[in-house]
């Protein structure tokens, strides 16, 4: 009897040795892999356009965007040199840290169609049989395949009543591609839609009850509550369908709740704040990803208004006036970290003491939440080459 209690004390302690091994991160060391339980949120920098890569709790993979500008319209260093393509990049780096066994990703989730999430024409490698061209997004599914897509205009394509025209100079060349994929059974894919769950565990769909991913916005449109308390899409089709209907989502693990919602802008950002304020609750959000780098209209009105106070701040960005000054000195006081993959120099010469108030900059960005949700941390880690080495720590943080 007491061989068989010392034989389940040691299991036990190893999975806890297990576990708590990938929060044994130390600088200068690569980042420990991800195990199950965990959370991950990777923003990879490629200095050329946005890349999200999240892994969740029981491993299901998630991507959403994978944008290739060209260098005359950017003005942050390529990373990790300017001999290797973004597409390349992404690649590399969701390739490493894919959980064990797996070669595709589950999900690919365009937030809209824009260069600097799907691709550019200056960019482009080749035309594939199926006839779109390929950068971003689209070169990438050659290194990393996805089994189901989601985004806002499948599977018409078309402008419609509640669809805005989609903008994007490979905008025609996505819905050849999504077009062909489903046609060919190379995947699966589903029109975004606001107030359902379409991300669920694929691997353990039961053992993390505690886990899901509600979806805020798309096409202008908002979830919401009626005068009653009942939920509601609000708000209507916008007259640009760019940054305006992005598509966004609510992430809950356990306490934590993180919310992106992609470039969403002008009304459609305000919009948003109703969503937080009505199934969030003012300063309950642990983690936010900044709408639209955090441009000059990045920290809408209403946000302001509602006391919209995440702990943590993520800022995805590559252009020389983003994240904004001016913005970005409202926000600072208000969060415990604040975290960018780039800052343009002439940005950081001009404000010197704001940016020395941030939590970490340049490099890729990696928030892990402990299993169960109740705590988590950030890693900055090393872009320079493909090592993925740890240059700073932050936390642990505790989720409200």
């Amino acid at each position: 009897m007491k061989r068989y209690i010392f034989l389940i004390s040691i299991f036990a302690l190893l999975g806890i040795s297990l576990c708590n091994g990938q929060f044994n991160a130390k600088v200068g060391q690569t980042l420990p892999a991800w195990s199950e339980g965990c959370l991950d949120i990777h923003f990879i920098n490629s200095g050329r356009g946005e890349c999200c890569f999240y892994i969740l709790p029981d491993g299901t993979t998630l991507l959403v965007d994978a944008g290739e500008v060209s260098k005359g319209k950017i003005s942050t260093a390529q990373r990790p040199n300017e001999q290797t393509r973004p597409y390349i990049t992404y690649a590399k780096y969701i390739k490493h840290f894919l959980p064990k066994g797996e070669s595709e990703i589950d999900y690919c989730l365009p937030s809209h169609f824009h260069t600097d999430h799907i691709g550019s024409t200056s960019m482009v490698i080749g035309t594939a049989e199926a006839g779109y061209r390929k950068s971003g997004l689209l070169a990438l599914y050659d290194l990393v395949p996805y089994r189901h897509i989601l985004d806002r205009a499948y599977p018409t394509y078309v402008e419609d009543a509640v669809t805005p025209k989609m903008e994007g100079q490979l905008s025609k060349d996505w819905a050849k591609f999504v077009t062909w994929g489903v046609k060919e059974g190379r995947f699966t894919a589903d029109r975004f839609t606001p107030g359902k769950e379409q991300i669920v565990l694929v691997k353990k769909t039961k053992k993390y009850d505690n886990f899901s991913v509600f979806n805020i916005c798309a096409n202008g449109f908002v979830w919401g509550k009626d005068g009653d308390g009942n939920g509601m899409l609000i708000g209507g089709k916008p007259r640009r369908g760019g940054n305006p209907a992005s598509c966004g989502f609510h992430l809950s693990y356990g306490d934590f709740d993180y919310i992106a919602c992609g470039d969403v802008s002008w009304t459609s950002q305000n919009m948003t704040a109703f969503y937080f304020r009505d199934y969030v609750g003012n300063n309950n959000l642990d983690a936010f990803k900044c709408h639209h780098h955090l441009a000059y209209n990045g920290w809408g009105i209403m946000m302001q208004e509602f006391n919209f106070d995440p702990q943590v701040i993520l800022n995805h960005s590559f252009a020389a006036n983003k994240p904004h000054p001016e913005p970005l000195t409202r926000v600072l006081p208000n969060c415990e970290g604040f975290f960018s993959t780039n800052i343009h120099p002439d940005i950081a010469a001009a404000n010197k003491e704001l940016i020395e108030r941030l939590s970490g900059y340049d490099g890729h960005i990696v928030l892990r939440v402990k299993p169960g949700g109740k705590k988590f941390y950030v890693y900055m880690l090393d872009d320079s080459d493909f090592e993925y080495r740890v240059k700073s720590i932050h936390g642990p943080y505790k989720s409200k």
